[in-house]
């Protein structure tokens, strides 16, 4: 249930406190007050992080990187999840309302948060698909509260599980993703599609992810067997000699394409599709309805597969 006395306020010594000592855990910046909270937001993460490295040149390519492409590419696509599994993402502010969150999956250790005055802004909900997924960010305090199947029952909120992470860390850490990803590390932000730019790694998911992971993954939910699954915390590019001036691309699926050139994607949850890729869910759109920065980007639909870029140039990076 919501709780009272404003805890959000008089607790802001502690939360700066403990705040440095989880970007210490879990990598970046230790600060409360920097960088801005408006640009922590739209830019989370410090810039050691691995979501905002470019990808160098010279990175080798996995042995075993075109078995693993053909498994998750029989028909070339990267599927947007922009509606059902897209990310709600929302700010939170000084005067938002905070809550003792319960977890329900006792058997996965201590919640989260437990202790913590949650901050949840008035009208957030969850996403549709069947992980529940909500954000909410406390840029005062640069923490971010991930919720795995949230629930909200009149005025008490529950989830599955979560995670707590800083918005100056590494964004990763936790259990809100099979990999230990933060859930808002990768995430296509609307506002990034509005201009074109995507400058970050992306967040995807497949359902040949092995059991197995590599670094910066801390864990992996996956539980292919198969010899061509791909570990979850590898990370895809798509070929950087591909000349996508000569691809009639819709503006959304340059963005994305440049972006997976450049920064590629990270392996991060275990997914229906052969491979997706995390977006923000776009404020107030009908029910089923992608919004219309998506739509004005030439999105289509939910899931809408990019087809026009040729994914099955995707490779492995070692």
């Amino acid at each position: 249930m919501a709780v009272t006395g404003r805890p959000d306020r008089i607790m802001v010594p502690r939360v700066c406190a403990l705040v440095a000592a989880l970007a210490v855990v879990v990598g970046g910046g230790t600060s409360c007050s920097s960088p801005s909270a408006s640009g922590a937001l739209a830019s989370p993460f410090d810039a050691s992080s691995p979501w905002r490295q470019v990808i160098p040149a010279d990175a080798p390519v996995d042995p075993n990187s075109t078995a693993m492409i053909a498994s998750v590419q029989p028909t070339p696509a990267l599927n947007a999840n922009l509606v059902a599994y897209g990310i709600p993402i929302y700010a939170a502010g000084r005067d938002t309302p905070t809550y003792a969150v319960a977890c329900t999956r006792v058997d996965y250790g201590l919640c989260p948060f437990a202790g913590w005055p949650v901050a949840i802004p008035d009208g957030a909900e969850p996403n549709t698909g069947s992980d529940g997924v909500l954000v909410s960010v406390q840029e005062s305090s640069g923490i971010i509260f991930e919720f795995w199947r949230a629930v909200r029952d009149g005025e008490t909120w529950t989830t599955a599980f979560g995670a707590v992470n800083s918005l100056h860390g590494s964004g990763w850490g936790g259990a809100a993703t099979g990999s230990g990803a933060s859930r808002l590390a990768g995430v296509v932000r609307v506002a990034e599609i509005a201009d074109g730019e995507i400058p970050h790694a992306l967040a995807l998911q497949s359902n040949n992810a092995c059991p197995t992971f590599r670094a910066p993954a801390l864990k992996s939910d996956g539980t292919s067997t198969r010899a061509d699954c791909i570990p979850e915390g590898a990370r895809l590019q798509l070929d950087p000699e591909l000349d996508l001036g000569s691809l009639d691309l819709r503006p959304g699926e340059l963005a994305v394409a440049r972006a997976m050139q450049r920064y590629g994607g990270y392996l991060m949850d275990v997914a229906n599709t052969p491979l997706s890729v995390s977006f923000e869910r776009e404020a107030d759109p009908a029910a089923d309805e992608v919004g219309q920065t998506y739509s004005d980007a030439g999105f289509r639909w939910d899931y809408d597969a990019m087809e026009n870029v040729p994914w099955d140039k995707l490779r492995v990076l070692k």
